[in-house]
């Protein structure tokens, strides 16, 4: 499989430092990904998240929202006529591979032929 360089983070993935201590930066440059983006629907599904009072993901999800902007992730707008953020991911991600958790997501991704990187025993990331 060729090895892109670019990956589209889905909001799972960014939820996965805040729940399992995973630097999911770090793990990704060692798969040799050096280019980051998301969707701006990512990014308000996150912003959504993180204003529920005493939640665990609202937790997180401010964690998430704090590495975007430390690690200077790309945010593209989701395209136009897509009302799900799936829907979005699989547009967006020609060229790239998709970094998820989403199951149903990652069925959709491997009848596309793209690569998927996702959390393996809650520990680190690995790519199929």
């Amino acid at each position: 499989m060729m090895n892109r360089l670019k990956v589209l983070i889905d909001t799972n993935m960014f939820l996965v430092p805040g729940k399992y201590k995973v630097d999911i930066f770090n793990e990704l440059k060692g798969l040799g990904k050096t280019e980051f983006y998301t969707l701006d629907s990512v990014v308000k599904e996150l912003e959504r998240l993180s204003e529920r009072d005493r939640s665990k993901d609202s937790r997180d999800a401010k964690l998430g929202l704090q590495l975007i902007e430390k690690y200077k992730v790309s945010i593209l707008r989701t395209p136009k006529n897509t009302k799900h953020t799936d829907d979005a991911i699989i547009k967006s991600a020609k060229g790239a591979a998709v970094c998820t958790q989403d199951k149903k997501l990652m069925l959709r991704l491997r009848r596309e032929g793209t690569e998927i990187i996702y959390l393996r025993q809650k520990k680190y990331l690995d790519n199929k």
